[in-house]
């Protein structure tokens, strides 16, 4: 009885210290380090918009492989993060680190529960502990949420309950609506759930769930006339003219499997010391061997077979296609960690903790060291541009290779936002270095706009083409970071 209490304590220590240390990992200094580019400033924009018009949405993220849109989930979930702090973009960002924490420990809990105590303490702690794992928690982005709800799919592979199906089928909606190349998970998974039994009213309960959380993408799709099933076809039947001839498929398998090895388990696109060569090795063999052990079998299939589809894209891979193989990683290393055979067993825990002291250099300077200047540099070029217009209607403008969405959203926040129709006083936001002149008769100047949709019409300029505009520069100036805001005079009366 004492050493079950005892086990009982030291379990529940390692849980405290466990969420100790992965709040630690992913929320300090977080309000520093946050990314705030194009994309994050359009999703709090686009919540912005829901707020202010009390519409939803039914419209998500835009793809990065054709015109294709996601499902507006990820909206709806950031709305509360925002609101609760007061539209800083740094409340998303907290949610998403909060998503991490919960993933950790969720890792724990079913590691432990299916590898023993030393099994989920590897696999916790290497997710706590990864640099690109931490990397992909600490800022608002769709893709940065599918570790979560990836971990809570594998969980409902091997269970046989009516409801394991039709929370299969929730999640699989959510996972659909957060990225696309994440939805190879949900096809593996639900193969492993039909090869353990196959019931067509367990189907059906899936289906259910499935269409429960996506219904606002369908919902759109009807109202639309199946806009972005028609993309995809598209994409399928005609896909887009490569720039540079794709390498073979066997090719690209390759690649992709040293992607993961190195970029998923050793972390290198972020470390700031040269990944040794036997991590490559070490981590690939282990990787290899799991197949050949009944217990990672399952997590193996996942792996490999993630690879397998993924490589029939033709372009190179960035790492958070692969997020949802995240915590398929770490319950591997957890798996492997508890092999019978000792060689495996401390090699796997060796090889863990060498990875973890490798991570520390990046940990510091990621932690410590790092200061993300873009919410700042938005927030600066926002005040300028409100105390420059003096209250008049304005428009605001980028250069080519500029993205002024950041700008915009800290614009929305203020009683003076840019106008949607052309004005007389037009900012043209020029980064890394002075506007140059022949923006002042760049016939397209007004031709980028937002960059969705629903915003279109909300805030920002107008989107015109071939414009013939009569501009005259009142100054040229750095601003922020390097930045420059250019002030321009519209004269339509020397048209």
């Amino acid at each position: 009885m004492g050493r079950i209490q005892s086990l009982i304590s030291l379990k529940s220590l390692f849980i405290i210290l466990l969420i100790a240390l992965t709040a630690f990992t992913h929320l300090f200094r977080i309000d520093h380090t946050y990314i705030f580019h194009n994309d994050e400033a359009r999703d709090v924009l686009i919540v912005k918009k829901m707020w202010d018009s009390k519409t939803p949405i039914l419209l998500g993220p835009q793809t990065s492989i054709g015109n294709m849109y996601l499902g507006p989930i990820y909206y709806y979930m950031i709305t509360p993060a925002l609101l609760f702090s007061n539209f800083d973009p740094v409340g998303p960002a907290v949610l998403v680190a909060l998503f991490a924490v919960a993933t950790t420990l969720l890792l724990f809990f079913f590691g432990t529960r299916w590898y023993g105590f030393t099994g989920g303490a590897v696999a916790a702690l290497f997710y706590a502990l990864s640099p690109v794992m931490i990397h992909y928690s600490r800022s608002s982005w769709n893709p940065n949420l599918v570790p979560f709800f990836s971990l809570i799919l594998l969980a409902t592979a091997s269970s046989r309950s009516r409801f394991s199906w039709f929370l299969f089928g929730l999640i699989a909606g959510i996972i659909f609506q957060l990225h696309y190349v994440a939805l190879t998970l949900v096809v593996l998974v639900a193969l492993v759930k039909l090869y353990n039994k196959f019931n067509l009213y367990d189907l059906l309960l899936g289906l259910a769930g499935f269409l429960l959380t996506s219904s606002p993408f369908w919902l759109f799709e009807i109202r639309h006339n199946w806009v972005n099933i028609q993309a995809f076809y598209v994409f399928l039947t005609n896909p887009p003219t490569q720039n540079v001839p794709a390498s073979p498929y066997l090719s690209r398998l390759v690649a992709n499997f040293i992607l993961f090895v190195k970029g998923v388990i050793g972390s290198s696109t972020l470390s700031v010391q040269q990944l040794p060569s036997f991590i490559l090795l070490v981590g690939g063999l282990l990787s290899i061997l799991a197949i050949f052990r009944r217990s990672s079998r399952q997590l193996s299939f996942y792996l490999f077979g993630t690879i397998i589809v993924v490589s029939i894209l033709k372009e190179p891979l960035n790492i958070h296609y692969l997020a949802h193989l995240f915590p398929v990683a770490c319950l591997l290393l957890g798996s492997l960690a508890n092999s019978s055979r000792r060689f495996l067993r401390y090699g796997t825990i060796i090889f863990s903790l060498y990875l973890v002291c490798f991570f520390v250099p990046t940990l510091k300077y990621n932690l410590f060291v790092i200061d993300s200047v873009q919410p700042v540099r938005a927030r600066e070029l926002a005040t300028y541009i409100i105390e420059r217009s003096g209250g008049k209607p304005y428009n605001i403008v980028g250069t080519a290779g500029t993205y002024t969405t950041p700008v915009e959203y800290y614009l929305s926040l203020s009683s003076t936002r840019p106008s949607t129709t052309i004005t007389d006083l037009i900012f043209n936001i020029c980064e890394n270095g002075p506007c140059p002149d022949n923006d002042l008769h760049n016939p397209n100047l007004l031709a980028s706009g937002p960059t969705h949709p629903a915003i279109a019409e909300y805030l920002g300029h107008p989107q015109m083409l071939d414009n013939k505009l009569s501009l005259s520069e009142k100054s040229n100036e750095p601003v922020s970071y390097g930045t420059y805001i250019a002030t321009y005079q519209h004269n339509p009366d020397r048209m």
